[in-house]
């Protein structure tokens, strides 16, 4: 190879080089985000139960838009802080009807969950449940199924025998199964949740 050619390809490299590092230190300023310390005021977090006590949905959303954007300037994307406000987001969406949105941040919410709880955290079951909630609304039954019984496998182990909210877990799974045509399964979660509500409350005549 001519000797004119080998410096060009040697140049070339190192301009190669050169934009890879700058690349790459970008990323790590962008990354690094500076964080206040102490704590994020509240008030919007309050004003948004207030509107929500008052079925004030959509200034409800407003305000913990607000108070998510708080939130970010004291904790990291992906701490459990933040986790609760995609969470309370999510809830929002869910009572506007707007399931799509919702599921955006309730699996906001589930990314974070998974990074930061244990396996078989009651938190993460409640994220489980809301998942499934809302597919159900969106009539996806099996993946309503499946999140369903996610959530049922975290909080079983937690339980009494006959908790009520295992009664809960029951009657969804029934009606899930049946809308999505497995009768089988559905007839199943019936008989359980028949045997539950005998137990407690006596069988009627």
């Amino acid at each position: 190879m001519p000797k004119h050619q080998t410096i060009f390809i040697f140049i070339l490299v190192l301009i190669s080089l050169s934009f890879t590092a700058c690349y790459e230190e970008e990323k790590k300023v962008e990354s690094s985000k500076i964080l206040l310390t102490g704590k994020p005021s509240e008030t919007h977090y309050n004003l948004a139960q207030e509107h929500l006590l008052q079925g004030e949905y959509q200034e409800a959303l407003t305000a913990h838009f607000k108070q998510l954007e708080e939130d970010l300037k004291y904790y990291e994307d992906d701490s459990l802080e933040i986790a609760l406000s995609y969470n309370d987001i999510g809830f929002v969406y869910t009572e506007l009807k707007d399931y799509d949105k919702a599921l955006v941040y309730y699996k906001k919410t589930m990314t974070i969950d998974n990074l930061r709880l244990d396996i078989n955290s009651t938190e993460r079951a409640t994220t489980y449940f809301n998942v499934a909630s809302v597919y159900a609304e969106l009539k996806n039954y099996d993946e309503a199924i499946g999140y369903y019984q996610k959530a049922f496998n975290i909080d079983k182990q937690v339980l009494k025998v006959y908790d009520e909210e295992q009664l809960l877990y029951y009657e969804a799974l029934a009606e899930m199964y049946e809308k999505a045509s497995k009768m089988k399964d559905s007839l199943e979660y019936r008989k359980k949740a028949l045997a539950f509500q005998e137990h407690g409350y006596g069988k009627e005549d």
